[in-house]
């Protein structure tokens, strides 16, 4: 077979001899996934024919094989921060990057990007997908497609459509109307395929309008594939396939991952049966074999073992991508950048252990995280730092500095398990191991050596810093008992009902706490006995399986009154306080949905106090979504937002708070002053497996502004240690559906630094219109570097794309008067002008 090159397509020729070798057995398996990652290779006798290929997660690093394999991943930069540094350029080499990295996992898909827009500051994948607006989400997420497949790996965008809540993501349908269908949420993809070509695609979990979208033979093959042109394959997410025949016959290639439910025997007998003819199954495997040739693995078929690459460019790289997304929201006084000759206050668990990334498949293991403490040092800054109050979801696994190898350290990894096959906890012993942390999961493939019925002794030491009530967590999908010091603590019973995926996604729903006496200085043997999930419980969970796991968290007992009394201190004696706030993975996490916009109490009890003391306060927050600012928000003069930022994290933060680079983040969403300014509320997560999409085309700063309601922070707003100005706005020609209009601006920077600028471009329309349109509509953006006193012309084109609204099955272009509105966030417009269309028209496609 001839070389097939990176990005190029394989002949039919080149697939169709490959596939006329194939039995209707071998066609059917490939149709389906051979374990958690890979597709089945088919072989005849010791020749390959075709390999498998393999997957991997996700968005912002490629984690592997395993979840609990140890084999450490680079930690890129969240979309949301990504999608703050408006710029593309970004977004290509994030996608670059973190391709490069699945190659180190033997990958050749990865699972990204993820372009669902945000309609509710709640939704618990906020942090994995760019922001509100469907044309930043589509720009960016084209531009991650092209760097990712760049480098002979596949992209693969998601998750399609209206997968903006978690809750019950497997059961809700999402109730939405087709023009915010079209115009909102499928318009991201449409966008993908105009500026990219996506060698796959995956489906959602959810329904759309009562049917699972891996079932809808209209979006899969109607709009997808005939009106956009879609060529690729077309999986389902984990777990997300409900159907045989629905799903065969509306387009969807292949369930994954194994075991498969609804293809193997039951697609044979459909095919037996002709409620799938052979033809649909010959277009199914196509779609496959043609992917697994795109890839080259044929070159090379076997999967090499995993390893982690140290690599500092990149590490560089992370660090630039992950400033260039920090958003400075205020600076009242210029109390940033920092001055080397004053005293500064950090205060802060964020400080020391910063969230990098959101929860759920976007969690890599990363090799090193720089903290903010360690990238201000490394600034050279001097400063006291006071730890603040403990921010957690589920209570951390025992650090480092605490938990040891019982027995004195005969090995360097500090946790024993035993594995036993039974019931009986020392009996039949088929495995004994020491592993770096008191937590194990069992998930991609069942261990040869261990029976359904089994059972583990989990062993170690710890030896608290602190005297006090310290607090125990037992996480466990199955029964467990806690002892210290040969006494029982705590016995948890097995829960009735478990979601799949529970012990991985949902560590928070599961703990159970107990709080033990504990002096300073002494040690403590503490042993958990856990039994497997009974069959009856696996098999009634989504899927007919869940994933089990157990593991025992420890957090020492914390003053919180005396922490926020020394940080107050400390900020009084200090001429600037610095204080770090956020959620963290646990808060922010596909599977589930937050409850609340607000940080944890004590958090807002700390900044209250810092305040108090010192009222030259800056606030760092760390989140991947929107939270409750509004508690100090007026009062802290300086206030910086990382959404979060990978594992260059502190380097990152002490560039933008020192000055190295100058702040050129904008928000990718508004910022609701509180929830129920959002546009979903109301309408979030639904009732009864239903949620409507009741606001329509009013997502983000589209509702804002039609309502009226003036956010804490406007979308794409973000401010610089420099000043812009924007002159001499020009349009030319009439938009038709061939021609596009061409704009012109000039930027000019009136500061005394170098800067980014976020220069964006809004469209409305001047005269009445029959049909209900937003206010205005972003249609392009650019992001000039400008020296300290320097101009830039700045030149976009809006083609159809930018007057269109879908009406009547095909999008339609209003003859009449339209403006393009210049500026630097959606409430800050420095310049207007008109441009027309002649006469109406209509399209469909791209």
């Amino acid at each position: 077979m001839g070389d097939i090159s990176s990005g190029v397509t394989p002949t039919n020729y080149q697939v169709d001899s490959i596939l006329n070798q194939l039995t209707l057995e071998e066609k059917v398996s490939l149709c389906g996934a051979a374990d958690w990652w890979r597709t089945h290779a088919i072989k005849r006798d010791e020749t390959i024919l075709l390999p498998h290929i393999k997957t991997t997660d996700g968005p912002n690093g490629a984690r592997g094989e395993s979840f609990v394999s140890g084999i450490k991943a680079a930690c890129f930069p969240s979309a949301s921060n990504q999608a703050a540094s408006f710029n593309t350029d970004i977004a290509y080499h994030v996608g670059r990057g973190v391709a490069r990295e699945a190659k180190t996992k033997s990958s050749d898909v990865l699972l990204a990007p993820t372009v669902c827009p945000v309609r509710s500051p709640l939704g618990g994948r906020n942090h994995e997908t760019y922001g509100e607006d469907p044309l930043v989400l589509g720009m960016m997420g084209a531009a991650y497609v092209n760097g990712c497949q760049s480098t002979g790996v596949a992209a693969t965008p998601k998750h399609y459509v209206a997968n903006e809540v978690e809750t019950r993501r497997r059961f809700v349908s999402s109730e939405v109307e087709e023009r915010a269908l079209r115009e909102i949420y499928l318009k991201p993809f449409q966008l993908i395929l105009k500026h990219s070509k996506p060698w796959a695609w995956m489906t959602s979990y959810n329904r759309v309008n009562g049917t699972y979208v891996s079932d809808s033979h209209r979006l899969i093959q109607n709009i997808l594939r005939d009106e956009w042109g879609f060529q690729g394959l077309v999986m389902s997410d984990w777990v997300g396939t409900y159907s045989t025949v629905d799903a065969m016959n509306a387009g969807l290639d292949l369930e994954i991952p194994a075991p498969i439910y609804f293809r193997g025997p039951k697609l044979v007998k459909a095919i037996q049966e002709g409620t799938v003819t052979e033809e649909t199954l010959d277009k199914r495997v196509y779609k496959i074999i043609e992917l697994v040739l795109k890839t080259q693995r044929l070159s090379d078929p076997e999967d090499r073992t995993e390893y982690y690459e140290d690599n500092k460019e990149r590490d560089e790289f992370i660090a630039q991508a992950a400033t260039e997304g920090i958003v400075l929201l205020k600076n009242n006084n210029n109390i940033l950048p920092l001055k080397k000759d004053t005293k500064i206050a950090v205060i802060g668990q964020h400080a020391e252990v910063p969230p990098i990334m959101g929860g759920g498949s976007a969690v890599v293991p990363v090799d090193h995280v720089v903290t903010p403490i360690e990238g201000l040092r490394s600034a050279g800054i001097d400063f006291k730092f006071e730890p603040g109050v403990p921010v957690f979801g589920a209570i951390p696994l025992p650090s480092p500095k605490v938990i040891s190898n019982t027995g004195a350290g005969q090995d360097p990894l500090p946790v024993r398990i035993e594995w036993f096959n039974g019931s009986k906890i020392g009996g039949n012993p088929v495995k004994d191991e020491q592993v770096a942390s008191s937590t194990y999961m069992i998930k991609e493939k069942w261990p040869t050596w261990l029976d359904q019925d089994y059972c583990t002794r989990m062993t170690f030491d710890i030896k608290p810093e602190t005297s006090g009530p310290h607090i125990f967590a037992i996480v466990s999908t199955g029964t467990s008992t806690l002892y210290i010091n040969g006494e029982k603590i705590y016995h948890r019973e097995q829960e009735p009902v478990l979601q799949r995926e529970a012990f991985y996604f949902f560590r928070t729903k599961l703990e159970k706490l107990v709080s033990h006496e504990m002096k300073a200085g002494e040690t403590y043997n503490i042993v958990m006995e856990s039994w497997a999930t009974p069959q009856h419980i696996i098999k009634g969970s989504v899927g007919g399986e869940v994933v089990q796991g157990h593991a025992v968290g420890f957090m020492e007992y914390v003053d919180v009154p005396k922490r926020i009394a020394d940080a107050g201190d400390i900020a009084k004696a200090s001429d600037v306080a610095i204080v770090f706030t956020g959620t963290t993975l646990e808060f922010e996490s596909e599977g589930y949905d937050r409850t609340s916009m607000d940080l944890q109490p004590n958090e807002y009890k700390l900044v209250d106090a810092v305040l108090a003391a010192n009222p030259n306060t800056v606030v760092v927050n760390t989140s991947g979504s929107a939270v409750t600012l509004t508690q100090f928000a007026d009062r802290a003069p300086g206030l910086v937002q990382v959404f979060y930022p990978g594992q260059e994290s502190g380097t990152s933060i002490a560039r933008i708070l020192t000055g190295l680079v100058n702040p050129s983040g904008c928000l990718p969403m508004s910022w609701p002053r509180r929830v129920e300014d959002n546009p979903a509320h109301g309408n979030w997560p639904g009732e009864n497996d239903v949620v409507h999409y009741k606001e329509g085309i009013y997502v983000g700063y589209r509702h804002y502004e039609k309502r009226q309601i003036k956010p804490l922070f406007p979308f794409g707003y973000g401010l610089s240690y420099s000043t812009f100005d924007i002159t001499n706005l020009l349009v030319t020609g009439s938009l038709t559906r061939e021609h596009s209009v061409s704009v012109t601006v000039d930027v000019k920077n009136v500061g005394g630094r170098k800067g980014k600028v976020v220069v964006q471009f809004y469209v409305r329309r001047l005269d009445g219109s029959k049909y209900d349109r937003p206010i205005k509509e972003l249609k392009a953006f650019e992001k000039p570097e400008l020296e300290a006193g320097s101009t830039a012309k700045i030149k976009v084109s809006l083609d159809k794309y930018a007057v269109s609204l879908y009406e009547c099955e095909s999008w339609y272009a209003e003859q009449g008067k339209y403006e393009v509105l210049v500026g630097l966030a959606s409430d800050n417009i420095l310049g207007n002008a008109e441009f027309e269309v002649p006469e109406s028209f209509t399209w469909v496609g791209l």
